[in-house]
């Protein structure tokens, strides 16, 4: 089904959603046996280009001292290491099939190592898989080396403070949600697809454009504002054409679909608040809205995974400055 989605900005070419599906039968997603009472990271500071468009990259290191970028993807079930990194690995368990635009490949399933945040280890899954990351997402400087997915993150009470340039790690048990903004449940359950068994967080929310289907992906590794239904689009396209003929032509093209490009659209009017400058791309059908992180950026975010809770405190309307 979906998909690795792919978009030009002003510095070259960057992935616009790492929404990846994994045949996840063979793999397994078993939980590790540590105490949810285990240390929490200190807090983390949040790289420039998360929210303006880049990805959210979490610099973890192996037991051998290994530095991994990687990238912090709520869409992404399991841990997703780079090739390069098969010498600080055993033996490979099984195999399975990464899907996305691009095609498929073949990644092995192998035993997690134990990751580190600081000195902090980090609680994951039993397994994880590795690929040839270069066909999922562009070069990069440093180059990421992984995908920091669901496996790990469900353990853990995150807060995303843009205002601030912070990524806090809080203690889900003595939460102050005063102050933290509006409550929604997240739903963590595991559902199995034609390709295999998909973990990802949504909420009982209509999309950015509304529409007809009621549940949103909350996706932190779609860099943009999130992916929409397409007659939804269609609808909020009025008043979005301007400039010359040509940049008009090119919007009228993403606006029905014609051309594989998001679209930006002046505002939409998502859970009663207005956001100005959205960029949205179509959803898949079986699943079409999706929040990203371009979207996610404009509130303080806080994901209390471990209680099956998301506050979003509004911050701006519009996206976070340029870089």
């Amino acid at each position: 089904m979906i998909v690795v989605r792919w978009a030009r900005f002003k510095e070259g070419i960057r992935s616009r959603a790492l929404g990846w599906l994994l045949s996840l039968l063979a793999a397994g997603w078993s939980a590790s046996a540590e105490s949810t009472q285990s240390p929490l990271p200190a807090d983390v500071s949040i790289n420039k280009e998360a929210g303006r468009g880049g990805w959210l990259v979490v610099t973890l290191r192996l037991e051998g001292g290994e530095e991994v970028p990687m990238i912090m993807d709520t869409g992404a079930p399991m841990i997703l290491l780079d090739k390069s990194l098969l010498p600080e690995l055993g033996d490979r368990r099984s195999n399975t099939t990464i899907y996305s635009f691009h095609g498929k490949q073949v990644g092995g399933v192998y035993a997690a190592p134990r990751f580190y945040l600081g000195s902090v280890p980090l609680m994951s899954g039993s397994n994880l898989i590795v690929c040839d990351l270069k066909k999922l997402i562009p070069p990069s400087n440093p180059p990421i080396k992984g995908i920091l997915g669901m496996d790990c993150l469900r353990h853990y009470c995150l807060q995303l403070d843009f205002a601030a340039g912070k990524m806090r790690f809080l203690n889900s048990g003595h939460l102050e949600s005063a102050g933290l903004g509006k409550v929604f449940p997240l739903q963590l359950s595991a559902r199995t697809e034609d390709r295999g068994t998909v973990i990802r967080p949504s909420i009982g929310h209509v999309g950015l454009l509304g529409g007809t289907a009621t549940n949103s992906v909350i996706d932190t590794g779609n860099n943009q504002d999130g992916m929409v239904e397409g007659r939804a689009i269609r609808r909020h396209a009025v008043g979005s054409y301007s400039g010359g003929w040509w940049k008009r032509c090119k919007h009228f093209l993403a606006v029905e679909g014609l051309v594989n490009r998001d679209v930006g659209l002046p505002r939409c009017v998502w859970d009663g608040n207005t956001y100005t400058n959205i960029v949205v791309g179509r959803g898949p059908s079986d699943a079409p809205n999706w929040i990203g992180l371009r979207f996610l950026a404009r509130h303080l975010v806080t994901f209390d995974f471990p209680k099956h809770t998301m506050y979003l405190k509004p911050i701006r309307a519009g996206p976070l400055d340029g870089l």
